[in-house]
Parts: C-alpha cells; structure tokens; sequence
C-alpha cells in the first residue's frame, strides 16, 4: 500500500515506456494484456480480474505470466509500480 501510495503522489515524469528486466521492446503488449495491467496496478486479484473481463482464472494468469515476460518484471508489485511509473493508469 505505501508502495502504491509513494507512487501516486510522487511528481509525475513524461511517461517512458522502460522495461526494467530487459523486456523485448519489439513485443507490445495486447490490449487485453494492458487491461490486466490496469486491474493489477489497482489492486485486483486474479478472481476479480478474471469477474470483470469476463474470462477464466487460468486466461488471467496466461496474461499476467506474458506480461511478466514481455516486461521483464518478476511479480505484481513490479507490474503496478510499472504501470503507474509509465503512466498506463491515470490517479
């Protein structure tokens, strides 16, 4: 939560799509893959996720697996603070 916290009240930079890990730049992510990070970077849990996209436990986990791939980031808390420090959700 401060985590989330720091996040949201630190100066917003000109947003820099940086793959921390060393994600393959030339591997965007899908929209589905973006609507996954958007949930994430809020706080919801795969069952949630799963609820409001209408798609199965296992298809969230598909997307959050690829998501850690292509972005080179090891678990959620790296995919939020991502997502908020490259501006893919707004405050």
């Amino acid at each position: 939560m401060r985590l989330l916290r720091h996040l949201t009240t630190a100066p917003s930079a000109p947003p820099t799509p940086s793959r921390p890990g060393g994600g393959n730049a030339a591997r965007p992510l899908s929209e589905r893959e973006t609507q996954v990070v958007r949930a994430i970077a809020h706080g919801r849990t795969n069952l949630e996720i799963g609820a409001e996209m209408f798609i199965s436990l296992s298809t969230v986990k598909g997307h959050v697996a690829a998501i850690q791939a292509k972005l080179g980031l090891r678990n959620r808390v790296e995919i939020a603070a991502w997502a908020w420090e490259n501006q893919v959700v707004r405050r």
